[in-house]
């Protein structure tokens, strides 16, 4: 059975535009009808805002209006409030784009500063050209898979954060300390920490047979060269002698932030685990999100992906997706001038970061997307930063034409650059 969706469209004569200028505190809303213009301003409560709302009906029923719709420009949290009520008061609701309300201001006002009483009325004179943009409520798993996807990130950035001080704090701990950055994370690295605190004084005054006896015990297979190069580390390190209280003081400091790295890396892998959860869930409800592959994507970057990008089925092209992201193609060309091509960078950057994460293991020489990414720069002469970018388009275009056939993963099909048979001809 063939589904066609058909688009709900809105009669908007029957409705009256109330614009808002969104700030921390205050609201500043005006509308203009044939009739009149009107302008006020409330605080950002909810309770000011549902009576300004209601206000703002009873001013379109007396103009024989159905309705109102409410405009405002994304600003992160502080519009949440307004657009929330109003959505519970039945109204309709719209974003503008603030860099085309920013333009559109200069011939409002005829100049190019901003004033908090006009930009409502900048901002309603954008939409009746037509140029609003819709606001995607995204279905409750969704939502909060997206939150999720958030928290997961600035979880990254603190482990990220703290495992750079521990390193600094280790530097002057351990002074000779000379195994590479990932060593301190490992079994062996664990255990160093968990028995000696990673202190070379603990180390020493413990002994080289003792030392290595309860190393062994905690890693049965460390190597012995691993234990001889820590024990000559620390015998050369503690000739520094620094002053007992002083180094108590150091050794307290690295285990407290050794402590916040576990903590935060506990949370990350939680984090994750309720993502994927979600993610299965969300699978019983759209059979087209495609199952994690090695060759492709993870469970937990599929959730990551799909969080921010919400429905998939909401894209009828990947044109739109792509325009979603942000890795839409703008270009620059004016008579005989034609300028570079560079992506727009107005959607959403945290599903771009996650691209350039998915996309990164995937461009050796040996991986999936090697032979595009090494073509792009070697024949091509593209710079590796662009390079980049190119693969995360061309995976994202790949990854929603493997949602939409809702088929499992086809490496002939999903390595197949269908540009290159036109680039060819031309």
């Amino acid at each position: 059975m063939k589904v066609t969706r058909i688009k709900q469209t809105i009669k908007l004569e029957h409705v009256m535009d109330v614009a808002f200028d969104v700030h921390k505190d205050l609201l500043y809303s005006a509308a203009r009808t044939d009739k009149a213009t009107y302008q006020d301003q409330c605080q950002n409560k909810t309770p000011r805002i549902e009576k300004q709302l209601r206000a703002w009906r009873d001013i379109a029923e007396n103009h024989g209006l159905a309705n109102i719709r409410v405009i405002c420009e994304p600003t992160g949290i502080f519009d949440r409030k307004l657009l929330r009520t109003a959505r519970r008061l039945g109204c309709l609701t719209s974003y503008v784009n603030t860099e085309a309300v920013a333009k559109y201001r200069v011939i409002e006002t005829n100049e190019p500063g901003k004033t908090d009483t006009k930009d409502p009325f900048v901002i309603g004179s954008v939409a009746r050209q037509g140029k609003t943009i819709r606001i995607r409520t995204l279905p409750q798993d969704y939502a909060i898979m997206r939150k999720l996807g958030k928290i997961y990130d600035e979880q990254e950035q603190q482990i990220v954060r703290t495992r750079f001080y521990i390193h600094q704090e280790l530097q002057e701990l351990f002074c000779d300390y000379d195994f590479g950055k990932d060593f301190l994370y490992s079994t062996s690295g664990r255990a160093l920490i968990a028995k000696y605190h990673a202190n070379p004084y603990r180390i020493v005054n413990a002994g080289q047979k003792r030392f290595c006896n309860a190393m062994k015990k905690a890693v049965p297979r460390i190597r012995r060269k691993t234990l001889e190069k820590l024990w000559e580390q620390a015998k050369t390190s503690v000739l520094h002698e620094l002053p007992d209280d002083y180094l108590k003081t150091i050794e307290q400091r690295f285990m407290q932030l050794w402590h916040d790295f576990e903590r935060f890396e506990s949370a990350k892998a939680a984090t994750t685990e309720t993502m994927e959860k979600l993610l299965n869930r969300l699978r019983k409800e759209d059979p087209n999100i495609p199952a994690p592959n090695k060759q492709v994507i993870s469970d937990k970057n599929l959730a990551r992906l799909i969080g921010e990008t919400g429905p998939l089925s909401d894209f009828e092209h990947w044109r739109q997706l792509m325009r979603y992201a942000g890795l839409n193609i703008c270009m620059r060309q004016s008579g005989k001038y034609t300028g570079q091509f560079k992506i727009s960078k107005r959607g959403r950057p945290l599903l771009r970061k996650i691209l350039q994460n998915i996309v990164l293991p995937l461009v050796p020489r040996h991986k999936l997307f090697g032979e595009f990414y090494h073509r792009k720069k070697g024949t091509e002469k593209m710079a590796g930063n662009k390079a980049m970018t190119v693969t995360a388009r061309m995976f994202l275009r790949k990854f929603f034409g493997w949602y939409k056939s809702g088929e499992d993963f086809n490496l002939e099909r999903f390595t197949v650059d269908t540009n290159r048979p036109a680039k060819a001809a031309a």
